[in-house]
């Protein structure tokens, strides 16, 4: 009797474990798409877009980014999404020595969080700031 109710309890909190879990996938799915905002730091500033898509392997995506030097397009080389909690890297195409690490959270239809330049494969940064976007 006792390992009856045991395994019943078991099932029921494997399945309230299942049940979170596609829950919490279902809202970060609906993150997936294009998002467009703004960047600033460093006493500039600028317009900052992201596009974030399901990958074969995970998460994928790119920004579309302005600034006054020149425009760029640049596409994730790690990319992760939980929770609304976003992580990402991407090469920084204007200087092939450096990459920008981007931090930050969704919730609904807006998005805000922190981007660090670094050295390529480094975690030093040496420019800094924040960024917010909008569901499109």
């Amino acid at each position: 009797m006792r390992s009856s109710k045991f395994a019943a309890v078991r099932a029921v909190l494997v399945s309230c474990l299942f049940l979170a879990a596609v829950v919490h996938a279902a809202k970060d799915a609906d993150l997936l798409g294009s998002w467009t905002g703004n960047w600033e730091g460093g006493g500039a500033g600028g317009r900052f877009d992201i596009t974030l898509a399901k990958t074969g392997d995970g998460l994928g995506g790119k920004v579309d980014v302005g600034q006054d030097t020149g425009d760029y397009t640049a596409n994730f080389t790690s990319a992760s999404l939980e929770g609304g909690r976003f992580k990402a890297r991407y090469d920084y195409t204007p200087d092939p020595q450096a990459e920008i690490v981007l931090e930050g959270s969704f919730e609904g239809a807006a998005g805000k969080g922190s981007w660090t330049m670094v050295q390529k494969g480094g975690t030093d940064a040496f420019a800094s700031g924040t960024w917010t976007v909008n569901k499109k």
